[in-house]
């Protein structure tokens, strides 16, 4: 539920306060451990820490790009099923003219209404992780009367066969799109993540500096890339939910050319 509210704020918004949260943290930590042991020497540790953090954060860097490289893929080939969500839409309006009225005329009315669902109920919607249920009555009552059809000719029953297999991959790339907005980055991978990055944030504690601003500075600027990362990772992991989630533009431009 709280991610759900994170997602309905400007992703600057959410990238600020993230970084300046992880930022703070570090930082602050850093400097409760200096205070907390001031007759340590952290410098003495630098050749082994150096050595550690190269291993760690080796290991962290791989994990991370992993995911972001994941996340990313899946929001391209959502893009990609929303179009072709669409694209059979408009295959099935055209082959529909091949259907004798009244059949072929409700295929096209359904489909307005469907595309009109989508624009202003499913897509809405999806940012909650919703869906909307007059897109599926129509989806399935369009269904229903193109399979009970029964054609008088072979052209009319051409124009059937090709409107059930676009009405099968409209129903499947909509079904694609619905998992799509509510599958992502698993809790257990996100608590990897976060003790990859504290422990980083941990051995860049060990690392010692002439002056203290420096090495907050320099553990700072660590956290923030991180935290940065995490939440490009998290804008991402929902294609239809935040600012950068994709849009209804496919459906809108059908809307427009078939009115």
């Amino acid at each position: 539920m709280r991610a759900t509210a994170l997602y309905a704020l400007p992703s600057w918004v959410v990238l600020l306060g993230a970084v300046a949260f992880a930022v703070a943290l570090a930082c602050g930590g850093q400097f409760v451990v200096r205070r907390a042991f001031p007759r340590i020497d952290f410098r003495a540790h630098n050749d082994v820490a150096g050595i550690v953090l190269g291993i760690i954060g080796g290991l962290f860097a791989v994990m991370l790009a992993f995911i972001v490289a994941i996340v990313w893929q899946e929001f391209d080939v959502a893009t990609q099923r929303a179009a072709v969500e669409v694209g059979a839409a408009t295959d099935l309006w055209h082959t529909s003219r091949g259907l004798p009225a009244p059949l072929g005329p409700a295929v096209r009315r359904n489909l307005i209404s469907y595309a009109g669902a989508m624009v202003t109920d499913e897509w809405p919607a999806m940012r909650a992780g919703g869906r909307s249920k007059r897109a599926e009555d129509v989806l399935t009552r369009t269904f229903e009367d193109v399979a009970q059809f029964r054609p008088a000719n072979a052209g009319a029953s051409n124009a059937q066969s090709a409107s059930l297999q676009y009405l099968g991959a409209l129903h499947d790339a909509r079904h694609h799109r619905l998992d799509d907005n509510n599958s992502g980055v698993s809790p257990f991978e996100w608590t990897i993540l976060l003790i990859g990055a504290l422990a980083v944030i941990g051995i860049c504690y060990l690392v010692g500096s002439t002056s203290l601003r420096a090495q907050l500075l320099m553990t700072g600027a660590v956290a923030a890339m991180i935290a940065a990362t995490f939440v490009l990772i998290f804008e991402l992991d929902y294609p239809f939910r935040g600012d950068l989630s994709i849009e209804p533009a496919g459906w809108q431009e059908f809307l427009d050319d078939n009115r």
